[in-house]
């Protein structure tokens, strides 16, 4: 928050604050392409299934549909040779699974499996495609959705609330005025215009309580409001939010004190 001091004199105090919309901007930024990378990457449904029905239907196919595109290939059961890891390729610790064909090598790309979970998979393949086995239907099937859809939803939302939260508090304004004892925040910003008012002898009767830092403290950060406090045990915040940096705090809280002179 950059604090600005736009009037002072013996009975008007009048200040302006602007976020720090940088930070906001890139966690948001930050957020709602996250959700969407995973989204539009991650969240598919992956089919692999081969049917041994003699003599007609001796097939396999591999469906594989996200939000951008559904990729379908079919082969002949006798063309598909069988399946491993490809240890050639370290995707994060966990092999890729590849279908073996007399065309070459596809990727079966299971989001969910790791290597262990893979090389079950692999094997169930090898087993059906053995010409002594008697299942007639193999299916693998995995649905990432049911976890990126949820997670890549709550980032997006996340990093919309960050760059909505900084457009609703783009400019604020802190009155202070002696003489018609009155105090007057006005919190402007893309979607309007918030006035909050209260009589400045109100506030906990000018003592050193009057004004005070609150802080909100996260997971891996600590955020600051100034709040005046009321004699009717009513606070009023300047910010709509924890906006303030630890600095800027403290310099607001010392030019309303100064002002106030408060003991």
């Amino acid at each position: 928050m950059r604090l600005k001091i736009l009037e002072q004199t013996p009975t008007l105090l009048k200040l302006q604050l602007k976020p720090a919309a940088i930070l906001y901007w890139f966690f948001g930024g930050l957020f709602v392409a996250g959700g969407v990378l995973l989204i539009t990457t991650l969240a598919k449904t992956t089919t692999f299934t081969c049917n041994r029905v003699e003599p007609t239907q001796q097939s396999c196919q591999l469906i594989t549909k996200s939000i951008l595109k559904s990729q379908v290939k079919n082969w002949n059961l006798k063309e598909v040779l069988g399946a491993k890891l490809d240890t050639t390729t370290d995707a994060g610790n966990s092999y890729p699974l590849v279908l073996v064909t007399r065309d070459g090598s596809i990727p079966i790309d299971l989001v969910n499996a790791d290597s262990t979970q893979k090389e079950s998979k692999a094997a169930q393949i090898n087993a059906f495609l053995k010409k002594n086995s008697r299942e007639a239907k193999l299916t693998i099937h995995e649905d990432s959705r049911l976890w990126t859809y949820p997670l890549g939803l709550f980032l997006i939302a996340s990093g919309a609330v960050c760059i909505i939260y900084m457009l609703m508090n783009n400019i604020i304004i802190c009155i202070l005025d002696k003489t018609l004892d009155k105090a007057t925040i006005k919190r402007e910003g893309w979607f309007g215009k918030e006035v909050v008012e209260a009589k400045l002898s109100e506030i906990s009767g000018l003592n050193i309580d009057a004004v005070a830092i609150d802080t909100v403290t996260g997971t891996s950060s600590t955020s600051y409001n100034i709040v005046l406090n009321l004699v009717s045990d009513k606070n009023i915040y300047l910010a709509a939010g924890p906006m303030f940096t630890a600095k800027s705090a403290e310099q607001t809280l010392d030019a309303i004190a100064s002002f106030l002179k408060l003991d």
